[in-house]
């Protein structure tokens, strides 16, 4: 009786067995026809989350119907509750008083020690290399300033020395700014 009847491979012909083996297993090989039913009934047979039906639910379109007495009620009513809003400077909502009538004044402030002078420039100045000047009171190296701006999202950058354009490293999000530099960005909300 030979090795290869007794089961043990030659060495030497393992990378040849391996590729016929490999050669039997290919992607392409057809399952047999009742597979793939059985795996579908299988996965019908298992009950949906309840939480899956339930989005489901909320996320299917389904027509509304009003009836054009109820849609006038509607409205009516709408028109009830803004009149009846309190209107005046000390009302949290006086109408006619829109984001673009109030400016919120924004804070902002730079580490740079080392600097001489330092500069904010932005969206909101048009990117001038001028910008705002920010003062260092006390001398300690942080430097601020306190712009009036509309709501909205800015995006602005210090100038140090006038020459080195420096990111907000204290800002929430930074952006690219096309030219392989990064802009702060600041969200302005209206105070209430």
């Amino acid at each position: 009786m030979t090795e290869r009847d007794r089961g043990i491979r030659d060495p030497e012909t393992w990378d040849e067995d391996l590729a016929g083996l490999l050669g039997r297993l290919r992607d392409d090989t057809p399952a047999p026809g009742h597979l793939k039913q059985r795996i579908m009934a299988r996965i019908r047979a298992e009950p949906a989350p309840r939480w899956g039906s339930l989005v489901s639910w909320f996320l299917s379109p389904r027509p509304i119907r009003v009836s054009p007495a109820l849609g006038l009620g509607l409205a009516a009513a709408a028109t009830v509750l803004l009149l009846a809003l309190p209107s005046g400077p000390d009302s949290p909502v006086a109408l006619g008083d829109t984001a673009a009538d109030v400016q919120v004044v924004t804070r902002f402030v730079f580490v740079a020690p080392q600097a001489s002078s330092v500069h904010l420039t932005g969206e909101f100045l048009e990117w001038s290399e001028d910008g705002v000047p920010m003062v260092d009171p006390r001398g300690t190296g942080v430097w601020t300033v306190d712009l009036p701006l509309d709501p909205g999202v800015y995006q602005y950058s210090f100038v140090v020395d006038g020459r080195e354009w420096i990111p907000d490293p204290l800002a929430v999000s930074q952006v690219d700014d096309g030219f392989g530099r990064q802009n702060s960005v600041v969200i302005v909300t209206r105070e209430t």
